[in-house]
């Protein structure tokens, strides 16, 4: 068998790194500084933790009174150094090291359960209560291998996914971890021989599983009422593509009405410019012509770009623009053959451009401007929109916050990012002085 300081840095490594991990595996696109210093500062955790385990035991060997101060205080260090390392609201990163520490205090008295039944029923010794013992620490790796894999896929799919969403029941999810890990105190003060019923094994079980399934109940609503959200956004976007398509048919209707009367009336036309032409009264020929030109009705007005769909929302915006005393500037490239879904673009295009008018209307000078502009270059769509802005713009995680919901990111932003995701590609959002700027690449798939 190991010494006994061996198995206690044996046992407290168990008891630490692959939690560590676990809690870093929703969040490594969150981490606030480089990975190695996250991995160097979990290290020194854990050197502070197995130092004061071994001085603790040999200065009080009996230290069963101070180990629930032990662990309280290791665990507010653990969620200190989590949430200073990570990006994150503070609600979703406590649930997930409350969620990772009950996960810890299942394995833990799984583990004694395992020990003192195997050293009583099976070696038919007095079992002797003490710190990481040998079969302790056995039991635990045994657990671990059998655990972890499905653990670990619930944190890196589940989980991970659940971080990105916002919504208000963040602040207080929380809770529901921290009622487990109240629970698993009480088993800490249980007499050794109350562990060793099957009972406790049943009990353990049974609450873990449960506390289990609440979680993925409760993730899985978080991830359906973001969809719900973006699902009520883009059925908004797509109705507002109606309007701009039904705009622009109409406006192309009165090209096309145009064109006829045009057509049925030229020979008219003609006659009179013929008769002028005749009378050598060039002064009427030239006044007549002009005002032919003057009261044409130009399809070129109505076409930004050859796609349709695009063409439709700018000639929507131009209009809305013109009204609202905007200067809106438009130098777009964009094919009617795209591989990419014309509601996908609805989306894109819809978005970006009623921020930007919402930002414009909201100033108060003269100073209003939007400029879009699109290449299709190397298969790949490039879109970009800069636009003025006044006040002050609010930041979290990276993440510029709806100026309609508060601290909750804007909904448009996050569905052109999934939109880019989807193709991909990739959109950025950034402010310079007094500008928004948009810049989007999607991939021509």
């Amino acid at each position: 068998m190991l010494s006994s300081n061996l198995n206690t840095i044996w046992g407290i490594c168990l008891s630490i790194f692959p939690y560590f991990i676990l809690a870093f595996i929703p969040v490594w696109d969150q981490l606030r500084y480089s990975k190695k210093i996250v991995a160097l500062v979990g290290i020194l955790c854990m050197l502070l933790n197995i130092v004061s385990v071994i001085l603790i035991i040999q200065l009080f060997p009996n230290w069963n009174n101070l180990r629930l101060f032990h662990s309280v205080f290791f665990l507010l260090l653990y969620i200190v150094v989590y949430t200073a390392t990570v990006q994150g609201t503070p609600s979703k990163l406590l649930f997930v090291a409350l969620l990772v520490k009950s996960y810890a205090d299942f394995i833990v008295y799984m583990a004694k359960f395992f020990e003192i039944s195997y050293i009583t029923y099976v070696l038919h010794r007095v079992y002797v209560q003490s710190s990481y013992s040998f079969y302790f620490n056995l039991f635990q790796c045994l657990i671990l291998l059998i655990t972890y894999p499905l653990i670990w896929i619930f944190f890196s799919k589940k989980i991970a996914q659940v971080m990105r969403t916002i919504n208000k029941a963040w602040s207080y999810l929380w809770i529901i971890p921290l009622v487990y890990y109240v629970i698993s105190m009480a088993f800490a003060a249980m007499d050794v021989t109350l562990i060793a019923q099957w009972q406790f094994l049943v009990f353990n079980i049974a609450s873990f599983l449960g506390f289990n399934l609440i979680y993925y109940v409760v993730i899985e609503m978080l991830e359906q009422s973001e969809k719900n959200v973006v699902l009520t956004e883009n059925n908004e976007m797509i109705k507002q593509q109606l309007g701009y398509q039904s705009d622009y048919y109409k406006k192309f209707g009165a090209c096309i009405e145009e064109t006829r009367k045009g057509e049925h009336d030229l020979r008219h036309h003609l006659n009179t410019v013929l008769g002028l032409i005749q009378k050598k009264d060039n002064e009427k020929v030239e006044k007549y012509i002009s005002e032919l030109l003057g009261n044409r009705l130009s399809i070129s007005d109505v076409l930004y770009c050859r796609n349709d769909v695009v063409n439709a929302i700018l000639g929507y915006y131009v209009n809305t623009c013109k009204k609202e005393a905007i200067d809106l500037s438009i130098a777009t490239q964009v094919p009617n053959d795209l591989e990419i879904d014309e509601t996908d673009l609805c989306v894109i295009f819809g978005n970006i451009l009623e921020n930007a008018l919402e930002a414009c209307c909201k100033i108060t000078n003269s100073n209003k401007f939007i400029k879009i502009s699109s290449q299709f270059l190397n298969n790949k769509l490039y879109i970009a929109v800069d636009n003025s802005f006044e006040g002050t713009l609010r930041l979290k995680n990276d993440i510029y916050l709806s100026q309609k919901r508060k601290e909750e990111a804007g909904i448009g932003m996050l569905s052109v990012k999934g939109m880019a995701k989807k193709y991909d590609g990739e959109a950025s959002f950034k402010a310079v002085e007094k500008t928004f700027c948009v810049s989007i690449v999607l991939n021509n798939r």
